[in-house]
C-alpha cells in the first residue's frame, strides 16, 4: 500500500512537471521578463549544425527556464516565503510587508578616497571651463525616509559624503554644495514606493531647493496642474524582490510648462549616432512598458539639448547628471533659455570642453544621487 502511494505522488508529479513543460513550448514565445527586465531566450530551432556543436543543447536549457509558465510566480513566492519569515533584503533592496522598498545602500559602499577624487576633478573642471559649478546630490531614499527602513537595517550614512565634498571645496568661490533642507524636512512621500528614485513631489522640492540656492524659487506645486499619468507603475527595486503584495505607484506629471523643443543624442539603446527631436519633456508611451521611468525624458541620453521656446533670451545651464535630473528638468527649464544635459554613461561625442564651446553655458550643475556621485567613475571625461 505505502508503495502504491509513493507511484501515485511521484506519477502526479511527472505529470506536473510533463504539462508544464509541454505550456512552455506551446505557448507564445515571452520576449521581455517585466520583473528582470531583461530580454528571454527563446527556445531554438531545430538544426543538426546547432546540436553538434552543442550550443542547441545549451539555447534549449536556457530557453525552457526562461520561457516557464512557473518562473514569474515561482520568484514572487520565493521573495514572499522570504518576507514571511522575517526576511527583508534581496538583490540590493530592503522591502517591508506593507509592500514598499527602499535600496540598499551600505557602509560597504563608501569610498573616501573616490569622494574626494571626483570632487577634486570638478574643481579642476571649473577652473579650466571658467564657469561656476554647483553640486546637486540627492539624498537617497533611506536617508530621505528612514520610517521605511526595515528595523536595525544597516544603511549608509551619506551626510559623511556631503562632508568630504565640503572639505574639498571649501573655500573654492566658483564651488558650491546645494543644500537640499526643504526637501529633507518635508514631510510627505517624496520617493516611489517601488523605485529607487524619488517620485513628483521629490523632483519638485530637490528643483525647488537647488533654485533657492541661486537666489531664485519655484512656483507653489498645485502651479503646475498636475496630472496622472497612470497609476500602476512598479519600478526597479519590486523587480529585484517582487512581492505578491507590492504597492503600485502614482505616476504623475505638471502639464503648466513652457513650450520646449528637445534634440537628444547618444541613446542609452546603442544608437550612438542617432539624433532624436522631441517637442516634449515627458514620452506618456513608456507606461506601457516595464521601464516607466523613461517617461521622463525619454530615458537618458548622452546628449539633450532642451530649449524654452517661450523665452527670448536667458541664461544656459549644463547638468552633468544620472536619472534624478530626468524628473527635475522639467521644474527648472522656465528659468532658462537652455538646458544641456549631459549624460557621461552614454556621451559619445567630441571632448566635454569642446562641447561646452559650442553650448556656451553660463553655469554648471552636478546633479546626482549622493551614491551614485560617490561611486562615479566617469568624471576624468570632463578634462579631455
Amino acid at each position: 500500500m505505502k508503495n502504491s502511494n509513493n507511484i501515485f505522488y511521484i506519477v502526479i508529479f511527472l505529470v506536473i512537471v510533463g504539462v508544464t513543460g509541454l505550456l512552455s513550448v506551446a505557448h507564445a514565445p515571452i520576449r521581455v521578463s517585466d520583473i528582470e527586465n531583461r530580454r528571454l531566450t527563446a527556445l531554438p530551432s531545430f538544426s543538426w549544425e546547432k546540436v553538434l556543436d552543442a550550443s542547441y543543447q545549451k539555447q534549449m536549457e536556457e530557453g525552457m527556464k526562461d520561457q516557464s509558465l512557473i518562473k514569474k510566480p515561482s520568484i514572487r513566492i520565493a521573495v514572499t516565503i522570504d518576507a514571511v519569515f522575517g526576511r527583508q533584503d534581496r538583490n540590493g533592496a530592503y522591502f517591508d510587508n506593507d509592500g514598499t522598498y527602499v535600496k540598499m545602500e551600505t557602509e560597504n559602499d563608501y569610498n573616501a578616497s573616490r569622494i574626494a577624487l571626483n570632487t577634486r576633478i570638478l574643481r579642476r573642471f571649473s577652473e579650466e571651463s571658467g564657469l561656476p559649478v554647483d553640486i546637486c546630490m540627492i539624498p537617497p531614499g533611506g536617508a530621505a525616509e528612514p520610517q521605511k527602513l526595515p528595523m536595525f537595517a544597516p544603511y549608509l550614512d551619506d551626510s559623511r559624503i556631503r562632508k568630504d565634498v565640503w572639505k574639498e571645496i571649501r573655500g573654492d568661490e566658483k564651488m558650491k554644495l546645494v543644500s537640499l533642507e526643504g526637501f529633507l524636512n518635508d514631510g510627505e512621500e517624496k520617493y516611489f514606493y517601488t523605485d529607487h528614485h524619488y517620485n513628483n513631489l521629490g523632483a519638485y522640492l530637490a528643483a525647488r531647493d537647488y533654485q533657492r540656492s541661486r537666489g531664485l524659487d519655484l512656483p507653489d506645486i498645485d502651479y503646475y496642474s498636475l496630472v496622472t499619468v497612470g497609476d500602476n507603475f512598479r519600478g526597479t527595486l519590486y523587480r529585484s524582490a517582487p512581492l505578491y503584495i507590492a504597492r503600485y505607484d502614482r505616476m504623475t506629471m505638471p502639464s503648466r510648462l513652457p513650450s520646449v523643443s528637445i534634440v537628444n543624442k547618444y541613446g542609452y539603446d546603442g544608437r550612438l549616432g542617432a539624433i532624436d527631436a522631441s517637442w516634449s519633456l515627458y514620452e506618456p508611451e513608456y507606461m506601457f512598458t516595464s521601464d516607466k521611468y523613461s517617461v521622463y525624458m525619454g530615458g537618458n541620453h548622452g546628449l539633450s539639448v532642451i530649449t524654452n521656446n517661450d523665452v527670448q533670451s536667458g541664461p544656459t545651464l549644463l547638468m552633468i547628471k544620472d536619472s534624478f535630473a530626468n524628473s527635475a528638468v522639467p521644474y527648472l527649464i522656465s528659468s532658462y533659455k537652455r538646458i544641456i544635459m549631459i549624460d557621461l554613461r552614454y556621451y559619445g561625442g567630441k571632448s566635454l570642453l569642446t562641447e561646452m564651446k559650442v553650448q556656451n553655458p553660463d553655469r554648471v550643475v552636478v546633479w546626482y544621487e549622493t551614491l551614485d556621485y560617490a561611486t562615479e567613475t566617469r568624471f576624468a571625461q570632463l578634462l579631455r
